[in-house]
């Protein structure tokens, strides 16, 4: 459900808003509901930023760290039993805070996390699939 809003910009926030628009093809809907949903995110995860990757996804990343999913990975590759903070700081090197900033955000967003990682893991077999082909060429 769509709830309409109106929403007053300074002049210089309305110019570079628009700029940015005309840049990227997006509607200034969809540019102002992205910067709020993801502000309001960092407000509840303090240690998470968003950046945008080459491909124009926008992804949550620590602060001072990878991004989320990569701690995910990590935690999915330990045994059950073995998934714990710690282990994953030995591991890493990143601060406990860092790793359970990263926990609490894909706890919250799961899908979203959960959907980079399989993205990823795709990718990885289809780069392992075109090596193969390639090197099936040397061998023929």
């Amino acid at each position: 459900m769509v709830a309409p809003t109106n929403v007053r910009f300074s002049e210089p926030v309305h110019e570079a808003l628009t700029r940015y628009v005309h840049l990227t093809g997006q509607t200034k809907s969809g540019v102002i509901n992205s910067a709020v949903e993801e502000w309001l995110r960092m407000q509840v995860h303090t240690g998470i930023r968003f950046v945008t990757i080459e491909t124009g996804e926008r992804r949550a990343r620590l602060v001072d760290g990878p991004e989320v999913w990569t701690i995910a990975e990590a935690w999915l590759a330990h045994e059950p039993e073995r998934r714990r903070v710690p282990e994953l700081v030995d591991l890493l090197g990143l601060p406990e805070r860092s790793i359970e900033a990263a926990l609490s955000y894909w706890a919250d967003f799961r899908a979203e996390i959960d959907g980079v990682i399989e993205r990823h893991r795709a990718a990885q077999d289809e780069a392992l699939a075109a090596w193969e082909r390639r090197r099936a060429i040397d061998a023929a």
